[in-house]
């Protein structure tokens, strides 16, 4: 799908014009992603990419240096590379304490060993963004981010990890076994890597992902209006109603996600985020039952495709759920101290 997306020049949206991309802005991109799977009925397809769009825009244009700028933007624009983000690693995901990849500093450069896991787009990935501890302060671990390309001696791409859904988006992880690199290879600045990217992305990326479960379930409303116009409906069918709030509800989720894309634009406090994107995920699962319960009731067989979106939709929020109960736990706290 990377070579159609190409041909249709679906990549660059928000990479900016100096670097031949399309200038787009972050609500741009999040209609986008919702046209695409919307439409397209696939979201697997959709998160490949948008986070290739993401990778590029958040990362290495906001990031990288004029260098890396000119010899990775326009690339990524046109279709012709994409870059990976390495952040978790196996058994311990991303949490800052758990992080084992590091990056000696040594004459030359660095030297970097870990391994890296859940990498999307990486089985396709022609360069790296791998985040590795570079040393501590007052016992925290110092991150910094590093632009590998895929070629490099001491880099070795894992096979690919067979998940249950978000088919076709491609995962898998890297080994670096004394991967040598320079000191222009750094992205970002030394030892800031975690709160000047890893956290802002994590951010970026649950507004983001708005449009698409948006695209989601609007692909399944219609789908199931299209079932059920089948046969006759009685005007005072409960179902009606169920349909018009399932409506309504995307109707808001949408507002919400435009909200989310322009406070990204803005740069704006990301306070408001957290709450919008925990409130968002809730509500999707509230549609999700009741998409349920109008199958079940009209005794309706999804067909593959529906299926499909269903498990999709459901994946990315139990992804996305322990994180979402420690946000909680942690706003309730701040709530009862008066933070």
């Amino acid at each position: 799908f990377r070579q159609q997306m190409t041909a249709q020049q679906l990549f660059g949206v928000g990479i900016s014009t100096e670097f031949n991309g399309h200038g787009g802005s972050a609500r741009s991109l999040a209609l986008a992603g919702k046209t695409l799977v919307e439409y397209g009925g696939n979201i697997g397809v959709a998160m490949s990419w948008l986070i290739h769009e993401m990778t590029a825009r958040w990362l290495i244009m906001f990031w990288g240096t004029d260098s890396q700028k000119k010899t990775y933007l326009p690339q990524l624009a046109a279709g012709k590379k994409t870059a990976s983000f390495a952040v978790s690693e196996p058994g311990v995901g991303a949490h800052p304490k758990h992080i084992k990849t590091t990056a000696e500093k040594v004459p030359d450069g660095y030297l970097l060993n870990g391994e890296k896991t859940y990498l999307t787009n990486g089985p396709m990935a022609d360069l790296f963004i791998v985040i590795a501890v570079t040393g501590k302060i007052a016992g925290k671990n110092r991150f910094t981010g590093f632009i590998i390309p895929k070629d490099s001696p001491g880099l070795e791409v894992t096979d690919p990890l067979i998940l249950p859904f978000l088919h076709p988006c491609p995962h898998c992880g890297i080994r670096l076994n004394n991967c040598r690199l320079k000191p222009d290879q750094i992205l970002g600045t030394s030892g800031s890597a975690y709160p000047e990217m890893v956290l802002p992305f994590r951010t970026i990326e649950d507004a983001m992902m708005m449009g698409l479960m948006i695209g989601g379930v609007l692909f399944l409303l219609r789908h199931l209006i299209s079932i059920l116009n089948r046969n006759p409906i009685d005007p005072d069918d409960p179902l009606i109603r169920d349909l018009a709030g399932i409506k309504c509800t995307i109707d808001s989720l949408a507002v919400i996600s435009d909200a989310a894309a322009e406070k990204l634009d803005n740069n704006d406090d990301n306070d408001l985020l957290l709450s919008t994107g925990l409130f968002f995920r809730a509500q999707i699962g509230e549609i999700l039952k009741t998409v349920e319960k109008i199958m079940n009731t009209a005794d309706m067989k999804p067909d593959h495709k529906m299926t499909h979106m269903i498990n999709d939709l459901s994946a990315m929020r139990r992804i996305a759920e322990t994180v979402s109960k420690l946000k909680l736990k942690k706003l309730g706290y701040s709530l009862l101290s008066g933070d």
